[in-house]
């Protein structure tokens, strides 16, 4: 069978269910973490940072990549490969992405680790407790993604594009004003890869 790979935008209206999708999902991760469903929040991120990095993977390649790849894979794919230093070679998405893959291993721990219980006194008893302290975890994913979010724009921008996420489909509180994508985004305007 034939490897999924992500599409590449600019035929169909991609970009734009694109962008919708990257709203919804951003602000669910928001009600998700004020509500306290931080595992829910953090599921969620993964699917939106692996999302972008595999367009970053993509961008750089010039070739479409695989939906199976995991963060973890990516990361490696745009850090290193073998002995080489991988696909990214801009420092600072070289330390978003390093970043990211730390994020990774807690985020691992938060979704595979929650249910498991250890040693009793390694392990809390109570279970709202441990959901609960996984808050961070999801905090820390939204800055991670709105860093690389932000790098991602700035880097399309110097050559005319933009990605999905243009503009500001993780920044809320700059969408005010916005009532459609076709406001938001010139109808004109070259898209990178959405």
């Amino acid at each position: 069978m034939p490897e999924v790979t992500r599409d590449v935008a600019g035929v169909g209206g991609l970009g734009g269910r694109r962008y919708r999708r990257y709203v919804a999902a951003f602000d669910w991760i928001l009600q998700c973490v004020n509500g306290g469903h931080n595992l829910e929040a953090i599921a969620i991120l993964d699917s939106l940072i692996c999302d972008r990095l595999a367009s970053r993977l993509g961008y750089l390649t010039g070739r479409n990549v695989g939906v199976s790849l995991t963060c973890r894979q990516l990361c490696t794919q745009l850090l290193s490969q073998g002995s080489s230093t991988g696909q990214e070679e801009v420092p600072e998405f070289r330390e978003a992405i390093t970043e990211i893959r730390m994020w990774g291993n807690r985020r691992n721990v938060a979704l595979h680790s929650t249910a498991k219980v250890f040693r009793s006194e390694d392990s809390p008893e109570n279970f709202a407790a441990i959901l609960q302290s996984h808050k961070q975890d999801a905090l820390d994913g939204i800055k991670y993604l709105q860093a690389f979010d932000l790098l991602d724009t700035a880097s399309r921008a110097k050559s005319g594009k933009f990605p999905a996420s243009y503009p500001n489909a993780f920044f809320p509180e700059r969408r005010c004003g916005q009532n459609s994508i076709s406001e938001s985004r010139s109808i004109n305007a070259p898209i990178a890869d959405n």
